[in-house]
């Protein structure tokens, strides 16, 4: 009777094993990347690859009525936003944009964003998203 009970105790705790590591499995590991909603994603790469086709009503599409760029020394509304891509855009025509993959940070979207003018520069964009649309953005390095 005692090697009949340990017999269904191994198999018992054997049978666990397999179950509890697909449990483990399901669980999200301390490593786990958020998952960026699709519409947020398109509003971010569609605001960028109209930036890079110099569409500037393109770009203006994903920007809320209320949008800002925040800056170092200042905050731009969304007029102000417009007359500066304007401005980039006449003063480079040959203005190029490549964009890395999005990340999620603690509910803001990052991308990386690479620009060629007549010099070359990287930084990582941040976006702030409000229904799908662009609230706000700024730049990691805070430089502009």
């Amino acid at each position: 009777m005692g090697r009949a009970s340990h017999g269904c105790g191994v198999a018992a705790r054997s049978a666990a094993l397999p179950v509890l590591a697909i449990l483990v499995s399901c669980q999200p590991g301390p490593q786990s990347t958020p998952t960026i909603p699709v519409a947020d994603a398109k509003a971010v790469l569609g605001f960028l690859a109209a930036y890079g086709r110099r569409d500037l009503d393109g770009m203006m599409r994903y920007l809320e009525e209320d949008a800002v760029f925040r800056g170092t020394e200042t905050t731009l509304s969304k007029a102000q936003i417009r007359e500066f891509f304007q401005a980039s855009f006449q003063k480079h025509p040959n203005l190029q944009v490549e964009v890395g993959p999005l990340k999620d940070v603690q509910g803001t979207l990052h991308a990386s964003v690479k620009v060629q003018t007549n010099a070359i520069w990287t930084d990582t964009w941040i976006f702030e998203l409000r229904n799908h649309r662009i609230r706000a953005y700024w730049l990691a390095s805070g430089i502009r």
